[in-house]
């Protein structure tokens, strides 16, 4: 019916506000994006995904790792995030291997551009690649949530390779509307 037809397109024209997650007021998704059914809590750790309606391997998830990293890791993070926005230098992508994990790891990841910016006020650390075992395309930020450089939040956009080229600009444009706390 008609109604049922209206309500469908509404919804899918209805932008989804995302709410306090870790350092993140708020943000709005576009249109088409949902939330993934449940959040994922494992001692301490904690990941929030949404999903484009499109496709269900196309995902912008927050996580926070639920520890955090040790004291001198945490200094060199702070001490990259001080310095004008910037490409890492192979020296600093190695200070940085506690915070990005496994992208870290050419074994595992693929990495194509490690580099600082700036969203809404806070330098931030991106960094973007593929992972090779599943083959989705990561960018990925790491936000020093508390100021100490040993809360590590992230946000993750990932999507398969063919379609990140897809999607990559509206989620620059998502991320560019964060507003933090």
């Amino acid at each position: 019916g008609t109604l049922r037809e209206s309500r469908t397109r509404a919804m899918t024209r209805t932008r989804v506000r995302v709410k306090d997650h870790g350092q993140v007021k708020h943000l709005e998704l576009p249109p088409g994006w949902t939330p993934c059914p449940e959040d994922q809590r494992t001692s301490g750790a904690y990941l929030k995904e949404f999903r484009s309606q499109e496709s269900e391997d196309v995902k912008l998830s927050f996580y926070y790792r639920g520890q955090r990293i040790p004291r001198v890791a945490a200094e060199e993070f702070q001490n990259i995030l001080a310095h004008d926005a910037h490409e890492l230098t192979t020296e600093e992508l190695e200070q940085v291997e506690i915070v990005i994990r496994n992208a870290s790891d050419e074994e595992y990841f693929s990495l194509s551009s490690s580099h600082t910016e700036d969203i809404n006020g806070k330098r931030i650390l991106i960094v973007e690649g593929v992972w090779k075992t599943s083959g989705l395309a990561d960018y990925g930020l790491f936000i020093d949530s508390d100021n100490t450089g040993s809360a590590v939040q992230e946000i993750h956009f990932l999507a398969p390779e063919r379609d990140y080229v897809n999607y990559i600009d509206q989620i620059e444009q998502v991320l560019a509307s964060i507003v933090w706390k």
